[in-house]
């Protein structure tokens, strides 16, 4: 009977190993990918970056220009029925459970920075 556990035990430690190459092997595939993928994640960031800041400048400018007086417009002949359109929308809100993440080119480097960090400690074993 103890014969019988212990090969058992034997073919489930044999799995296991087995099992825990297959992963090892898909980990460092993905890190070999996400390390192609820095470039493109930094171009991408940057250009977030670039796309918030240009859509602040737009609020920032509309802004201003609805602080500004506007001038009266003449009288017409005729009074002409007034048209309304808002264009203004509610603010968006997040979802719950969801943050709003600032600082995405920091986020993303030290990502990187922290595989590389492993990386270089593995290589010492």
């Amino acid at each position: 009977m103890s014969m019988l556990i212990n090969a058992i035990i034997l073919v489930s430690l044999v799995g296991l190993m087995a099992y825990g190459v297959v992963i090892t092997r898909r980990v460092k595939k993905l890190m070999l990918v996400l390390e192609e993928m820095e470039p493109l994640v930094a171009a991408f960031s940057a250009a977030v970056d670039k796309s918030q800041l240009s859509v602040e400048e737009m609020k920032d400018a509309v802004a201003e220009a609805q602080k500004a007086p506007t001038p009266e417009p003449a009288p017409a002949q005729e009074a002409a029925p007034a048209l309304t359109f808002n264009s203004r929308r509610a603010a968006p809100k997040a979802p719950m459970g969801l943050t709003r993440v600032t600082g995405k080119a920091e986020l993303v480097k030290s990502f990187f920075e922290q595989t590389r960090v492993r990386r270089e400690a593995q290589g010492q074993w």
